[in-house]
């Protein structure tokens, strides 16, 4: 009896959050799915001469990507490639790479991908989550498919809010990621893993001082949640 109060307050906050999450919360967006795939596109079809060539460079198309991003939405929102501020991300038994190009309360945009391929679950968040394929490719299942869905290069991989996906990318894969909704819930998720498996308190430091960081920068200079 002692907890019900506790619950009942966890109830009710969350109720709240869902509420703001279709009312409120997207009037704080300034990223859009639909243009988010085009601005990709468009730089996917400026390399689709050497994609499949020994000429190809992962790292100039994901510069590309950054760039263009910041020549839509501006430079203040996106964050610069910085080579140094690569991280690790280990959740849901997946072990990927990641750069921050935004991170705020309602919104974050990473460069998502693997030199070496991995696969595991995608987590269960209070956001929506768009995932657009750069290079490669990626497939994804609910439990009750037997075929898995594919995504190549142009794509986007759509995961809403409450659902959850078993996902693959194969070595060389990389994908630009928006996600929507209520960001700080989802920190755990890429966080637990250091205290459950990796121990790598070094990029858990480093991945909430750049998440911070640039929550920080867009709440006060940018007056964006």
């Amino acid at each position: 009896m002692k907890c019900l109060p506790v619950l009942l307050l966890i109830g009710i906050v969350g109720y709240m959050m869902n509420q703001l999450y279709y009312t409120w919360l997207p009037k704080n967006y300034i990223f859009d799915p639909q243009t988010i795939n085009q601005i990709c596109n468009t730089v996917i079809a400026a390399h689709s001469s050497t994609a499949n060539t020994e000429d190809f460079s992962a790292e100039t198309l994901l510069r590309d990507v950054r760039d263009a991003l910041a020549s839509h939405y501006g430079e203040e929102y996106i964050n610069k490639y910085t080579r140094e501020d690569w991280v690790f991300n280990n959740a849901g038994g997946a072990m990927g790479q990641m750069l921050i190009l935004h991170a705020s309360i309602s919104e974050y945009v990473i460069l998502f991908g693997t030199a070496v391929g991995t696969e595991g679950h995608s987590g269960v968040h209070f956001a929506d989550d768009y995932f657009t394929i750069l290079h490669g490719s990626q497939t994804a299942a609910f439990p009750y498919e037997t075929e898995p869905e594919v995504y190549s290069p142009g794509m986007t991989h759509h995961l809403q809010k409450g659902y959850a996906k078993q996902y693959s990318m194969p070595s060389g894969s990389f994908a630009l990621e928006l996600a929507q909704g209520w960001i700080p819930c989802m920190l755990p998720f890429g966080f637990l893993d250091t205290f459950s498996s990796t121990l790598d308190l070094y990029t858990l430091w480093k991945t909430s001082y750049l998440t911070a960081k640039d929550m920080g920068k867009n709440l006060i200079q940018n007056c964006k949640f």
